[in-house]
C-alpha cells in the first residue's frame, strides 16, 4: 500500500473511532457503557499504531509531530506511575475499579490517543473534519438522548434527565457542554443556506440535549464557555460587560427553574468536598494511587450520603490530590498551563484559515470548548465516556492552534527496520486479544451469571461467572459474582476463597466483606468472620445492616 493510501486508512481510521466512540454500547455485556468505550479505544489506538509503523518502514522516515503537551502530559504521567507504585492497593491503581476504569493504564490510553491523533492530522482542514466528525457523533447522541428522556418522563411526576449512550446525566452534560461553542461557530460561519440549516439542527438538537441532561454543572460550563466565545470576539467594553453579565444571570434562573422541575436529592457535594481535604492531609505528596479514593473514602466520611458508596471526590482538583497527591495536582496545573500558553500563541496565527471563519475561529471556539469542559469537570470527576473525546478536541487544537512541530528520523538500514516493525505488529495483534477480546467475553460471561442467579438458577450461573474470573483475572467483580454463586450455594469454603480474592484485588462494596463475615463464621472461623465484618463497618458505618453485624461480633468476643 502506498504512502498516501496509509495516511488516507489513518485519517478514516481516526474518524471512525471518533464518530463511534461516544454512541458506542453494547446489548450483551454487563457494563453497557464505559466498557465497550473503553475497548473501542484501545482499538482505535492498536489500529493507529499499525498504521503508523506502516506508513514509517514505508518511507523509511519516522515522522513525529510534537505538542506543547507532550512534556507536561508524560510529567503527569509519570506522577500517576509513581502513585501506583505506592498506591494502597495497586491492581485498582493500574487497571481502575468496575465501571471507572480509572487506573494507570486508561490514563496511558488518554494520553495514546491524544498522540496518535496528533500524528494522524497534517492539516487544518483534518483536524476541523474531525472536530466535525465529533460534532456529527454529538448529534446522534443528543438525539437518542433527548428520545430517552421523553420515553422516561411519561407517565411520571418530574422530567427524568438524559443520558443517552453516555450511561450518565453529567457525563452527557460534560460531552454536550464541550460541544455546544463548537456547533455555535459552525453556526455563525456557515456560508450558504443549506450549510446554515444544517448547522442549525446540529446546534439546537445539541443544546436541548444538554438542558435536558439535567446537569447543573455542565449548564455552567456551557455559560462560561459562552461568555469566553463573547469576550474573545469583541473587544472588552461596559455594555459588553454587561451582556456577559446578564448571560449568566439568565442561565442561573435557568438553572433554578429546570431544577424545580427535576426532584433533586440533597446535594451531597460539599460534604464530600469537605471530607476530602482531610483525606488528602493525611497523605498529601503522592496520594493514594489512581482511582483508590473510595477504597479509603469511608474512614473520613462524616455523615451519611445515601445508600451509594462514593468513589470520587466530585471535583477533578481534589481527585487528583486524593490520587496523586500534591505532586500530581502540580503536573495536572502544568497540562493546564500548556492547554492555555497554547492557546494564546495560536490565537491570532499569521496565516488565514482556510474555508472561512477567519484566524479565531480555530483559536477561540476550541478553547471554548475545552474551557466548557474543564468547568464541568471541576464539578465532576473524569469519566471515561467524556474524557476520550476530549482529548481527541485536544489534538485538533494543537492543530488549529498551529502548536505542532514536525520532526523526521530516517530509520536507516530498512530490513532491520521490516524485523522491528513486523514484531512490533504482531505484540500488537497478541495485545488486542489480550486488552479487548478478552475483557469483552468475561464481561458478557458475568452478565449470563448475574442473570441467571437473578433467575434463581445458581447452579447454572457458576460455570459462567468462573469463565468471567479467568478471561480477565484482575477484575474483582468478577470474583465477587464467583463468590456470590458460592455463597448461595452453601460453599462456604468456596465463597470464602473468593471474596478474599476480591478483596485483594480491591473493593470499597461492604456487603462483600459482610458475605464473607458469615462465610467465615459458617466455618468455624471467629477471628476471621470478625476481621471482616470489622472491614464491612469501616466501609459503611452508618449503614444498620454493618453495625448490627460488628455488634453481634463483639458479643461474641
Amino acid at each position: 500500500m502506498g504512502l498516501t493510501r496509509l495516511k488516507a486508512a489513518e485519517r478514516w481510521w481516526l474518524r471512525a473511532g471518533v464518530f463511534l466512540l461516544p454512541l458506542a454500547y453494547t446489548w450483551d455485556t454487563y457494563d453497557r457503557y464505559v466498557l465497550p468505550k473503553l475497548l473501542l479505544a484501545r482499538v482505535m489506538i492498536i489500529g493507529l499504531v499499525l498504521l503508523f509503523l506502516a506508513r514509517s518502514i514505508r518511507s523509511g522516515v519516522l515522522t513525529v509531530r510534537r505538542t506543547p503537551l507532550d512534556l507536561p502530559i508524560l510529567v503527569f504521567l509519570a506522577s500517576a506511575s509513581v502513585s501506583t507504585v505506592f498506591a494502597l492497593n495497586q491492581n485498582v491503581a493500574i487497571f481502575g475499579t468496575y465501571s471507572r476504569y480509572d487506573g494507570l493504564l486508561t490514563l496511558l490510553t488518554y494520553a495514546g490517543l491524544f498522540w496518535l491523533s496528533v500524528q494522524a492530522l497534517d492539516t487544518w482542514d483534518e483536524a476541523r473534519t474531525l472536530v466535525r466528525v465529533l460534532l456529527a457523533s454529538g448529534y446522534v447522541v443528543a438525539a437518542l438522548a433527548i428520545l430517552q428522556s421523553v420515553a422516561d418522563s411519561v407517565g411520571q411526576p418530574s422530567l427524568a434527565s438524559a443520558f443517552g449512550t453516555l450511561g450518565q446525566k453529567n457525563v452527557l452534560g460534560m460531552f454536550l457542554a464541550m460541544l455546544v461553542p463548537l456547533a455555535f461557530r459552525e453556526l455563525v460561519d456557515a456560508d450558504s443556506s443549506s450549510k446554515r440549516i444544517l448547522a442549525l439542527n446540529a446546534f439546537a438538537v445539541i443544546v436541548v440535549g444538554l438542558a435536558l441532561s439535567l446537569s447543573r454543572s455542565a449548564w455552567l460550563g456551557a455559560t462560561i464557555a459562552g461568555v469566553v466565545l463573547l469576550f474573545g470576539t469583541f473587544r472588552p467594553n461596559l455594555r459588553l460587560a454587561i451582556a456577559g453579565v446578564s448571560v449568566i444571570l439568565v442561565t442561573g434562573v435557568l438553572i433554578t427553574g429546570l431544577t424545580l422541575l427535576h426532584r433533586q436529592e440533597p446535594e451531597p457535594r460539599p460534604v464530600i468536598w469537605r471530607d476530602s481535604l482531610a483525606l488528602i492531609a493525611s497523605r498529601p505528596v503522592l496520594g493514594y494511587g489512581p482511582d483508590n479514593f473510595g477504597l479509603v473514602y469511608p474512614r473520613f466520611q462524616s455523615q451519611p450520603l445515601g445508600t451509594q458508596q462514593v468513589d470520587k471526590a466530585h471535583a477533578e482538583v481534589l481527585q487528583i490530590a486524593a490520587t496523586q497527591g500534591l505532586i500530581g495536582l502540580a503536573a495536572y496545573g502544568l497540562v493546564v498551563a500548556a492547554f492555555i500558553r497554547a492557546y494564546w500563541r495560536g490565537r491570532a496565527p499569521t496565516l488565514p484559515s482556510p474555508a472561512g471563519g477567519g484566524g479565531k475561529w480555530p483559536a477561540l471556539a476550541i478553547f471554548a470548548a475545552l474551557t466548557a469542559y474543564q468547568v464541568t469537570l471541576q464539578l465532576n470527576f473524569s469519566a471515561l465516556a467524556a474524557v476520550l473525546p476530549f482529548w481527541i478536541v485536544a489534538a485538533a487544537a494543537m492543530e488549529l492552534w498551529g502548536a505542532t512541530r514536525t520532526t523526521r528520523i530516517p530509520l536507516g538500514h530498512r530490513r532491520p527496520a521490516v524485523v522491528a516493525g513486523a514484531l512490533a505488529i504482531a505484540a500488537l495483534l497478541a495485545l488486542t486479544v489480550v486488552g479487548v477480546v478478552r475483557p469483552y467475553l468475561a464481561d458478557a460471561n458475568l452478565l449470563a451469571a448475574v442473570q441467571a442467579d437473578v433467575a434463581g438458577r445458581s447452579d447454572a450461573a457458576r460455570a459462567p461467572a468462573l469463565r468471567a474470573r479467568q478471561l480477565w483475572p484482575p477484575e474483582s467483580v468478577y470474583a465477587v459474582e464467583v463468590a456470590n454463586v458460592a455463597f448461595e450455594r452453601g460453599a462456604w469454603a468456596q465463597a470464602a476463597d473468593a471474596y478474599l480474592d476480591a478483596a485483594a484485588l480491591g473493593t470499597y462494596n461492604p456487603l462483600v466483606y459482610r458475605n464473607l463475615a458469615l462465610a467465615e463464621l459458617k466455618l468455624g472461623r471467629i477471628t476471621e468472620a470478625r476481621a471482616a465484618a470489622r472491614k464491612a463497618f469501616e466501609l459503611d458505618r452508618y449503614d444498620p445492616a454493618n453495625r448490627a453485624l460488628l455488634a453481634q461480633f463483639e458479643v461474641l468476643s
